[in-house]
């Protein structure tokens, strides 16, 4: 009963505080009026320590035990001022978030920058949704990046939701927090298969497939760098040598180009064949194939490569999602 009526009033707490603030720019700097502060449990013990320490001191006329009761009362001040400034005036800039697979953990990257002139310690971020949240440490006019860590269980935009961020330096006597809304998401991309069928064989006839005039039969020479080649392709030594990355050329028939078709797994669920599609792509990067993805509702034109993987597994993980939630 207590733990439901205190989820509900935090939730109460949580609607006010999104109506007060509104959403959030991609980078954002507190403000007292945006930071708020409260007891904890350590610290409401230690009220009610401090209240029976001058209750005995008052009946017993105790000069000593009246100093000891305000010099800590004092220190209880103290703390509760230095908690509220260790966030005050901190400053959060959205970075960039790396695409995860589902069943994964998601991070995203959060700048802290410290323009003050005192250290901030004990600084913990952690997400709306999340399990676990990051714990950090930042010094004078310093700043760094934090991944706070949130599970991403489907595929899809994952939204990183509320942001909270807390402290209870420096004696955790109290708790100061501030909600951040920015709107920070990532993409998740489907688990790809464990057991999936082998890739389908070439396509010949009717202009169904092509030779890859770029096979690996022939070395032909080299040329500059460009996005997306394979690493594997890329002539270190040559490179390291002339101060320019430079990629190996091939000549030879090559091999036709594969087209992962949805419409091959007709035996197969729609999330399943997402899956058997995403580790089909994986599989053909992986082989350095000319590929080709077909999609009941995206069709992605064959093309090898990082770029080309990762368009590929991008229209897989939005793959019959409504637009908006692209």
């Amino acid at each position: 009963m207590f733990a439901a009526l205190r989820e509900s009033l935090l939730r109460r707490v949580q609607i006010w505080a999104w109506r007060r603030q509104g959403p959030d720019a991609d980078e954002i700097t507190l403000t007292r009026r945006r930071v708020y502060i409260l007891p904890t449990r350590q610290g409401l013990l230690y009220g009610f320590t401090l209240f029976v320490m001058l209750l005995g001191s008052m009946n017993y006329s105790n000069s000593m035990g009246f100093m000891l009761t305000f010099m800590l009362a004092a220190l209880g001040l103290v703390s509760m001022h230095a908690c509220h400034a260790n966030l005050n005036g901190l400053r959060l800039a959205a970075g960039r978030s790396e695409a995860v697979f589902a069943g994964e953990t998601a991070r995203f990257h959060i700048r802290l920058v410290n323009a003050g002139r005192e250290p901030r310690c004990g600084l913990m971020l952690g997400a709306e949704h999340g399990d676990t949240s990051v714990t950090g440490d930042l010094a004078a006019g310093e700043s760094g990046t934090v991944q706070v860590p949130l599970d991403a269980p489907h595929r899809g935009w994952l939204a990183l939701g509320r942001l909270s961020v807390e402290t209870s330096y420096p004696l955790g006597l109290f708790r100061a927090w501030s909600w951040v809304h920015m709107d920070l998401r990532t993409l998740v991309y489907p688990a790809p298969a464990r057991h999936a069928p082998p890739l389908p064989a070439p396509l010949e006839g009717r202009g169904a497939g092509r030779p890859d005039q770029r096979g690996d039969e022939d070395f032909s020479g080299l040329r500059g760098y460009r996005a997306g080649d394979s690493p594997r392709h890329i002539a270190w030594k040559v490179s390291a040598r002339e101060q320019l990355l430079l990629t190996k050329q091939f000549s030879g028939s090559g091999e036709e180009t594969r087209w992962l078709d949805a419409d091959l797994l007709p035996q197969y669920d729609s999330e399943q064949r997402l899956a058997i599609l995403c580790r089909w792509v994986l599989d053909a990067h992986a082989q350095n194939l000319h590929y080709g993805l077909r999609l009941p509702d995206a069709r992605i034109a064959p093309g090898s490569g990082d770029s080309h993987r990762e368009q590929c597994l991008r229209a897989l993980a939005t793959s019959g999602l409504p637009e908006h939630t692209a």
